[in-house]
């Protein structure tokens, strides 16, 4: 900005033309006849929509990031139904949730229950919060993770160590679909391997599954549970009908 200002004392020729809001002569600044003060104020216009265009970009590509399903670009706390009291508990613990990432205390969040519940919604929500906080979270189904993670050796520049550490290294990482299309034992251990290195860490997880509370906590086992529940763990149950075939309760 300084520079482009410092600009204007070259190649400036004076005119004896009168600035009427500025009461100073006017110059001809490279074929562009204006007040030095109106000079400045336009190259200051120029800097300020040149900031905000990158500042955009930048929070675009911020949230491209992230990988949001694109059915789920507006979805907010906001815009959740509410339609009986479990929701509203559900609401409540995941912004709760969103607002401890934001404020640096990294805990985990494991949601749970039927299909077309809103689950995803809701970690939707979260990621955005969490990205307009300038944080990094990343969207992914447990079957794409462990798929990424086994291709890696394909890529003369990547390894397994390498995607666990990427998978590792968000501020939040929201892990969809756990137990549906990750039954492979290889693959289920690769998984497992990112929430330890998650754990160790201190980074906060999301992990959502149609499975039970029970079912989750056998799947996982000892010592992963213990160690997700070690610093204190939201445990989200969707247990209303499907919303998507018009269920409320």
């Amino acid at each position: 900005m300084n520079s482009m200002v410092s600009a204007m004392n070259f190649n400036v020729q004076p005119t004896q033309e009168l600035c009427i809001e500025h009461n100073e002569l006017k110059v001809n600044l490279f074929g562009r006849v204006v007040c030095k003060s109106c000079a400045k104020e336009f190259l200051n216009e120029v800097h300020v929509k040149h900031e905000s265009e990158v500042n955009q970009s930048v929070r675009e590509k911020h949230f491209a990031g992230a990988m949001l399903p694109s059915r789920h670009a507006e979805s907010g706390f906001k815009n959740y139904q509410v339609k009986n009291n479990g929701q509203q508990i559900a609401l409540k613990k995941c912004s709760a949730f969103a607002k401890d990432t934001n404020n640096g205390v990294n805990r985990n969040l494991i949601m749970v229950g039927r299909t077309g519940t809103g689950k995803t919604h809701l970690s939707c929500a979260v990621a955005k919060n969490v990205l307009n906080d300038r944080k990094y979270a990343r969207y992914t189904t447990s079957e794409d993770m462990a798929n990424e993670i086994a291709n890696a050796w394909k890529k003369a520049d990547d390894s397994e160590a390498s995607a666990i550490h990427r998978f590792t290294e968000y501020d939040l990482l929201i892990l969809d679909e756990y137990g549906l299309h990750d039954r492979h034992e290889n693959r289920l251990q690769l998984v497992h391997k990112v929430l330890y290195s998650r754990y160790d860490a201190k980074k906060a997880t999301m992990l959502i599954s149609n499975m039970t509370i029970e079912e989750l906590q056998k799947d996982l086992g000892d010592r992963l549970w213990s160690r997700f529940q070690h610093d204190s763990l939201t445990i989200v149950e969707c247990n209303w009908n499907d919303s998507r075939v018009g269920g409320t309760s």
